[in-house]
């Protein structure tokens, strides 16, 4: 069997991907671009990939068994032309769930809260210069009260709509496939929750 990891730098420096080495042939490289993938994979059964794209053009051109997706999204591959193929597509659902929650929340307590204005103020010495070591060049605001809407209540939403309720927000949220029903939180429209 050979397997090919297309774009391994996408993994990050720590990754060790050794172990694939049990199971066949293996090769990886750091990056892909688009016009040397269908070369890369010739005589390859197993594919994994993060970013690069599999697509109609690629499969046709190669005989794939298998093609891993090294992230939860599966929007790089085609994944009607790979069924139709009999090639199977695996992701890796949930290993960022817990991160990307968390990464909203930074984001959004930057926007709420102003910490890199607020850091910068206090680097450049000015905070001490108060004579009442106090500054409020931009406003903060609390989540607390607040309308959240949350587009796409799948696994990373609904944590953090989860999230957004224990800080006492109003969570609402619009079903991009229509087929999530929640009884935990408010269903809208989306133009109703853009609004």
């Amino acid at each position: 069997m050979k397997i090919v990891c297309l774009d391994a730098a996408t993994l990050g420096e720590n990754v060790d991907l050794s172990v694939f080495k049990k199971f066949g042939e293996f090769i990886s490289y750091q990056k892909t671009k688009s016009e040397e993938v269908a070369g890369r994979l010739k005589g390859v059964d197993i594919v994994i990939t993060n970013k690069v794209i599999i697509d109609k053009a690629v499969m046709d051109a190669v005989n794939l068994k298998l093609i891993c997706i090294s992230a939860t999204g599966m929007n790089n591959v085609d994944l009607e032309h790979a069924k139709a193929k009999n090639i199977a597509v695996k992701n890796v659902a949930g290993y960022s769930t817990a991160s990307v929650v968390q990464h909203t929340f930074a984001m959004l307590f930057e926007l709420t809260n102003h910490i890199k204005f607020y850091d910068e103020y206090v680097k450049s010495g000015e905070w001490v210069k108060s004579e009442i070591f106090t500054y409020l060049g931009a406003d903060i605001s609390e989540i607390a009260g607040k309308e959240f809407g949350i587009i796409g209540l799948g696994e990373i939403g609904r944590g953090v709509a989860v999230v957004a309720r224990a800080f006492g927000a109003n969570v609402s949220y619009y079903s991009t496939s229509g087929a999530n029903k929640n009884s935990e939180f408010k269903q809208k429209s989306l133009d109703e929750l853009l609004r």
